[in-house]
């Protein structure tokens, strides 16, 4: 057993209390509701994107999607990574509730100064980066960018708290309430960018400002300069582990549009296709307090319980989305976009789900242990390959080697959060077996990606699609009672 780290995080003395056996309903249950907030901006993008195309010029238009990346990198960048180090904070530190109080406090005055910074030096690194001069639509992102960040902190302690309902309000906040502001002022203003971005901003601060007072109202703030320094030491290094899975997604589009011409279609593939990886992401934000907050020896079997029956749900559900890929492609595209040819991207892209559950499940322990360093470098390699994977794919297969890419990162995102794991975790665990899980997960999505998409043999996909979800609900049910007996 490896000695802590003196000063990050380590838990108070004394016994630690005894794992909640009921540790796979508390994961679904409260999961259920963190899968809104998560899938939430998703679906507010697929539902917004049709409205604001027809709304803004086609130029004015470019300027938004340019503005929402610099929105989504920003505030990864201003938060510092301090949201996983508050949640962990609040649970296993000896500070406590007061102490992760003090860090959301610390890292909202820390993002807002570096928002500052930030926009002051636009004029130098805008032409570099985004191949434009700086702008008050990239402004305006950055605005928002500060105030998402004041929401993520004001979310890691809610999380910690337990507290997903006013978690979901304030991803509702951002993600629904600044485009609906922003759509009607185009309409009743004017139609530009900038006046449908100061909509999104105004979201965002709406979000982040009532985020920070609900943690104002829990109670009084411990702010000292260890607490901070050891919550950095433990978010800072995320800081490119986050912006690297990000940028997968974008850097796959990217890599369709240089090797095949053809980013629109693998944009609207990878969307649909990595609708089951976010809900994996949405079910963490219950899944990684429930495994914290279970004694450090219990963890290990903590993690094997929750990890098989999670794994079942990532199965089906990358099952299901593989299977109506024809379907739902038509419902994400007009036939122009050559539906056929988006199913095989949409089942290998959907298929990184079950990977993704794994590489969650080590990642807890590394984050509980507080040893993040490694994850800057892993992940960015797993991006990185899964990168080249795509572009050499893609020349010879087109976009079903797109999908491949997404599968081929987080396949290596798995085994590298493993192998991080075992490395610095105290106690530490190898994944489950789970042979027909795996099995499952294999067929159905082999399958999604060569069955016939239309005619009399695309009912098939329907059949099996229907069989395997009551299977797999049955099972999901059955064990979550068999570990409610047991509490």
């Amino acid at each position: 057993m490896t000695v802590p780290d003196p000063g990050v995080g380590v838990p108070p003395a004394g016994p630690a209390p005894a794992a909640e056996p009921s540790a796979t309903r508390a994961v679904l249950g409260r999961g259920s509701l963190y899968t809104i907030a998560t899938a939430g901006p998703a679906l507010a993008s697929l539902a917004v994107i049709p409205v604001v195309t027809r709304l803004l010029p086609v130029a004015q238009y470019d300027l938004v999607a340019v503005a929402t990346v610099v929105l989504q990198v920003a505030y990864i960048l201003v938060a510092l990574g301090l949201g996983a180090a508050i949640t962990r904070q609040y649970i296993l530190d000896a500070d406590g509730a007061a102490g992760a109080r003090g860090v959301v406090v610390a890292g909202a005055g820390i993002a807002t100064v570096l928002t500052a910074v930030v926009a002051a030096t636009g004029p130098l690194w805008a032409p570099v980066l985004l191949g434009r001069p700086f702008t008050l639509e990239v402004l305006l992102a950055l605005v928002a960018g500060a105030g998402g960040a004041w929401m993520v902190l004001a979310q890691a302690f809610l999380r910690g708290a337990d507290r997903p309902g006013p978690f979901v309000l304030l991803a509702v906040a951002a993600s629904l309430v600044g485009p609906a502001a922003g759509l009607v002022a185009v309409v009743v203003a004017e139609r530009t960018a900038a006046v449908y971005l100061a909509g999104v901003a105004g979201g965002y601060l709406l979000a982040g400002v009532a985020g920070l007072a609900l943690v104002a109202r829990s109670g009084r703030p411990h702010l000292t300069r260890h607490g901070v320094a050891a919550a950095l030491r433990v978010g800072a290094p995320t800081v490119p582990h986050q912006v690297s899975l990000y940028l997968a997604l974008a850097g796959l589009v990217v890599v369709a549009d240089r090797v095949l011409g053809d980013g629109g279609r693998a944009n609207v593939a990878l969307t649909v296709g990595a609708g089951a990886t976010v809900v994996t992401a949405g079910l963490n934000n219950a899944w990684a307090p429930v495994v914290y907050r279970a004694a450090r020896t219990d963890r290990a079997r903590v993690l094997d319980e929750t990890t098989r029956v999670i794994a079942l749900v990532a199965a089906v559900l990358a099952g299901g989305v593989a299977l109506l890929a024809p379907w739902l492609v038509r419902l994400a595209a007009p036939a122009t976009y050559g539906h056929a040819e988006l199913v095989p991207a949409v089942a290998l892209a959907s298929a990184a789900a079950l990977p993704s559950v794994v590489y969650l499940a080590s990642g807890h322990l590394v984050f509980a242990r507080g040893r993040t360093g490694w994850l800057a470098l892993s992940t960015p390699f797993a991006v990185a390959v899964g990168l080249g994977a795509a572009a050499a794919l893609a020349a010879t297969t087109g976009l079903a080697g797109i999908g491949a890419g997404y599968l081929v990162a987080y396949l290596l995102l798995a085994a590298g959060t493993t192998a991080v794991q075992r490395r610095v975790a105290e106690y530490p665990w190898w994944p489950p077996a789970m042979p027909l899980v795996m099995l499952l997960w294999a067929a159905v999505s082999a399958l999604g990606a060569l069955l016939p998409v239309d005619g009399a043999w695309s009912a098939t996909r329907v059949a099996a699609a229907a069989v395997m979800a009551v299977a797999g609900l049955l099972v999901v049910r059955r064990s979550a009672r068999a570990r409610a007996v047991t509490a």
